[in-house]
């Protein structure tokens, strides 16, 4: 499947790496964080929210095709894995403090926990693809297991729900053809198609996203593992310390 993945992929003619769009990611999600925790509202910098917010909806369609590449790409998925469950963990109590002004908070799980449980999926898939069943059966056994996680992902109040679960599992289903990654993207994030401010109705704006991630190279670039996994608490804990300082 890797093989397939790279010959659909990879091209010197387009020049964002996967760490290039990681880093689109995660400045995009830092934007929308700043808004969706309302301290640029509080603060009075309404449009400046408005765009922020807007903007950011690029960020969750590249986390979800990262990780759906990731789960083809990654030679030990088990550890792959543990980082993003870890890494889930970690982040709650940041995620509560900005979002909440608690530590805890169960209706309204980090983003991470949907990513992990996406990966997850995919990786039971995997399994499946590689017993000796019928196809039927497996068929059905994917389907059955992917609205099971489905309802875990709403039980669990997870950041994007289900909708992040089909996200993540169509993307990869359609990774060997960019067309079809094209028209999931488009059919999946369809809901925050018309997502507005208080200010600004900038409509379509999370299909940006689309071509940024049409114009991946297959390659990985260079970025920091850790440095990566570390920005989501670290941002979300800078957030709250803003709040306690200027608000």
């Amino acid at each position: 499947m890797d093989k397939k993945f790279l010959e659909t992929w990879q091209s010197d003619r387009f020049f964002f790496t996967s760490g290039h769009l990681k880093i689109i990611a995660c400045l995009t999600m830092f934007l929308s964080h700043l808004a969706q925790s309302y301290l640029l509202y509080i603060l009075g910098y309404i449009r400046i929210a408005d765009l922020s917010m807007l903007i950011g909806r690029v960020a969750m369609p590249i986390y979800c095709f990262m990780v759906a590449q990731g789960m083809v790409l990654t030679k030990d998925k088990k550890s792959y894995l543990k980082r993003l469950f870890i890494f889930a963990l970690v982040s709650e109590i940041p995620y509560d403090l900005a979002f909440r002004n608690t530590i805890f908070e169960y209706y309204n799980q980090n983003v991470i926990f949907t990513l992990f449980l996406g990966a997850l999926l995919i990786y039971i898939w995997q399994v499946i693809e590689d017993k000796s069943f019928k196809v039927y059966i497996k068929i059905s056994l994917m389907l059955i297991i992917a609205i099971l996680f489905c309802f875990l992902a709403q039980m669990m109040f997870t950041d994007y729900s289900y909708k992040g679960i089909i996200a993540i599992s169509l993307l990869y289903l359609s990774f060997s053809n960019k067309y079809l990654t094209a028209l999931v993207l488009f059919l999946s994030f369809y809901f925050e198609a018309y997502v507005t401010g208080y200010s600004l109705y900038i409509p379509f704006i999370v299909y940006l996203s689309i071509p940024l991630i049409l114009l991946y190279n297959g390659k990985r670039g260079k970025y920091s593992k850790f440095g990566f996994y570390l920005f989501y608490p670290g941002h979300l804990m800078l957030i709250y310390f803003l709040k306690l300082v200027l608000l």
